[in-house]
Formats: C-alpha cells, sequence, structure tokens
C-alpha cells in the first residue's frame, strides 16, 4: 500500500524544484568558471602570467624599506597606502599600492610590484589583465562589484536549499530502491531520476560544503565593513593617540613595523602593512596583517598595531568568528586544501554537480511538455 505524501515532503519537493530550477543557469556557469579556478596558479603559470625572479622566495623585513624608498622615487606626489607580499603565488616579489596626494590631476591609485631583494620595479599584470582574473570576477561578483556577490550569495542559498531539501524528497525513494540502482529499459526518464537520486548523493558532502562556503564567501565584504566599522575602529580609536605622523614617510619604517610584528606573534608570518593615516590603521601606527604559522591557521589572520614614531609593539588581536569562518571558506570552496589530489576531486565532483544540475531542468521539463500532452 503506497503512503500519502507527507506535508514536510511536498515542501521539502517544491522547494528542491523551484530552488534548483532558479539557480540552474547560474549554477551552471559557476560550475564551469569554478573548474577552471581551482587550476587558477597552474594556468596563469602556463601562459606566462607569473613572472620568473632569481633569488629567495621569503621576504625578508629587512627588504621593505628599501621597496618602499624606490616606490616612492617611482611615484613623486604619491603616498603609500600598503604593502603586501605573498609567498605561494608571488615568491620573491613585493606589491606597494600607492594613493594620490592630489587625485585631481593624476591617477588616485597606482600599484607597482618590486623585487624584494633589490627593490627593482617588476611588470606583473593585474587581476583584471589575466584570463583566470577576469574569470574568478565574473566567479565571485559577476562583474557587478559588491552586488554581484550578494547576488553569488544568494544563488548560493538557493543551490544549499535545494540539497538539504532533495535529501528529504530522496528519502522515501531508498525504502523502495536499493542505492546505486539505474533502472533501465523503463523510459528515459525513470532512467535519469535514478541517475540525478544517485550521483546527487554521491556528490551531497561536496555540494553541501561548497553552497555553504558561496553563502559565506559572497557576503564576505560586508563581513569585512562590518568588522572595520565595530571592533577595527575601536581598536584604532583606543590607540589614536599623540601626534599623527607625517604619512608619507614615518619616522619608523615598515621593515620595523614587520620586524617588530613577527617578534610578537610565535611563529605568525606577516604579508600585509597598512601605513598610518590609512583606513585600516591610527595617524600614528602601522597595522600588520599576519597570517598564522601552519595546518589551518595558515587561513587565518590576526592583526597588530605598531606605533610608527618609536617602533614598538601596541596591540595584537584576533579576527572575529565570522571573519575566521570566512577566511576558511575560500581555499575550502576552490579545493586549496589538499594539493594535487584534492583539486582533481573537487573537479570531478563539480562536473558530476553540473551533470545533476542540467539533468534535473531536463526532468522538469520533461514533466512540464508530458503533462501538456496529457501523458
Amino acid at each position: 500500500m503506497t503512503r500519502a505524501p507527507t506535508r514536510l515532503f511536498k515542501v521539502s519537493l517544491w522547494l528542491h524544484r523551484w530552488c534548483g530550477l532558479i539557480a540552474t543557469p547560474f549554477f551552471l556557469l559557476l560550475c564551469l568558471t569554478g573548474t577552471v579556478l581551482v587550476f587558477h596558479h597552474e594556468i596563469d603559470e602556463a601562459l606566462g602570467y607569473v613572472p620568473t625572479v632569481q633569488g629567495a622566495a621569503a621576504i625578508a623585513s629587512a627588504q621593505l624599506d628599501p621597496v618602499a624608498t624606490a616606490a616612492l622615487a617611482r611615484h613623486p606626489g604619491y603616498r603609500i597606502d600598503n604593502v603586501s607580499w605573498d609567498a605561494e603565488e608571488h615568491p620573491g616579489l613585493v606589491r606597494v599600492s600607492l594613493r594620490a596626494a592630489d587625485a585631481s590631476t593624476q591617477p588616485e591609485r597606482v600599484r607597482t610590484w618590486f623585487q624584494a631583494d633589490t627593490a627593482t620595479a617588476i611588470e606583473v599584470p593585474g587581476a583584471a589583465e589575466t584570463p583566470t582574473g577576469f574569470l574568478l570576477r565574473l566567479h565571485a561578483q559577476w562583474l557587478l562589484g559588491l552586488p554581484g556577490e550578494l547576488f553569488g550569495a544568494v544563488v548560493a542559498l538557493l543551490v544549499l536549499i535545494s540539497l538539504l531539501s532533495g535529501v528529504v524528497v530522496y528519502a522515501p525513494y531508498m525504502r523502495r530502491i536499493l542505492f546505486g540502482v539505474i533502472r533501465r529499459g523503463r523510459g528515459a526518464r525513470l532512467t535519469q531520476i535514478d541517475l540525478h537520486n544517485y550521483i546527487g548523493a554521491l556528490v551531497l558532502g561536496w555540494g553541501l560544503v561548497v553552497s555553504t562556503t558561496g553563502v559565506l564567501l559572497g557576503t564576505g565584504s560586508l563581513s569585512l565593513a562590518y568588522w572595520q566599522a565595530t571592533e577595527l575602529k575601536e581598536m584604532v580609536q583606543t590607540h589614536a593617540t599623540g601626534a599623527p605622523v607625517t604619512a608619507a614617510e614615518p619616522p619608523s619604517g615598515p621593515a620595523t613595523a614587520v620586524a617588530v610584528a613577527i617578534a610578537e606573534a610565535e611563529g605568525w608570518v606577516p604579508n600585509l602593512v597598512f601605513y598610518p593615516g590609512t583606513s585600516f590603521a591610527t595617524p600614528s601606527h602601522y597595522l600588520v596583517l599576519m597570517k598564522g604559522p601552519s595546518g589551518i591557521s595558515e587561513k587565518l589572520l590576526r592583526v597588530t598595531l605598531v606605533d610608527a614614531r618609536t617602533g614598538a609593539h601596541t596591540e595584537t588581536r584576533s579576527l572575529p568568528g565570522y571573519l575566521k569562518l570566512i577566511l576558511l571558506s575560500q581555499p575550502l570552496h576552490f579545493g586549496d586544501y589538499g594539493g594535487m589530489p584534492l583539486k582533481i576531486l573537487w573537479t570531478l565532483s563539480t562536473w558530476l554537480t553540473f551533470f545533476i544540475t542540467a539533468n534535473g531542468a531536463w526532468l522538469w521539463w520533461h514533466r512540464r511538455r508530458a503533462n501538456r500532452g496529457g501523458a
């Protein structure tokens, strides 16, 4: 005797169908771009967008002062906003971002890369100039900036709801049909339903991870702005005492700020320095961003304030829990935790999910056509 569908089943079926259908065209594009972005570093290297630099990959704190001096000499009329480096993406290179003193007569911001050991300027394509950079903006922002990020979060949320409701919809079938059985010879629709259910169950865990992290990453800019307006603002206001330093050339250079931050950090590694007077620092302090030493902590950050007048350590704080979740989400979303094996697994899972997304839309269309035909 067949049981009548429960209210939970009906609601879940409606959610599974319509959340999936609404998200389908956007999610298919995300699958395609995501497959490429998993291998973005390898692709950039193969296309020659990652410069080969002779010398050590690690950046010594003592190298930062000559780089800062070279940046100011190269761009007269500008002051440094921040100095950053990434040993994984661009080993041996330092990026200097500068802000114009008078934006009415010259571009407001410029960014220049330098070879750390020689303080020599080097050409590195900007993210918008590379194919993978364009795909990342399409994937993460739909080429729309913050509105695109929020739209991406909505798409990821729809996919997450579709997955969770799909579990409820699939549960009754598990009691009647052995898991993994694909029924053949009884019509294309029945075969496609079995494939949809089977493959969907296989990639369910991956889908939940990617959609959940997609929601978190889509709200990342808003979360950062909230932290900047609350905890960071309170930290800055607490230490915004005394006379401000000259923004263009503080008494104590960035090399001192980084060395002090390293001494206080217990193995944490600096990778970004905001200059005094910028939106992330006080008028008289550097703000140094630090990455964790190993394991999961490598994906986390904490901030250290260093007095630009005396070179003394002022305060170190960890980021709030919601920002930690977002930081952990980014490498997990793109399969950056386990090297090439995980990247291959992420790619296979993406293509399987691409199939069940397209096949789910086909099932809906096939049923609708059959209903119209009186079948």
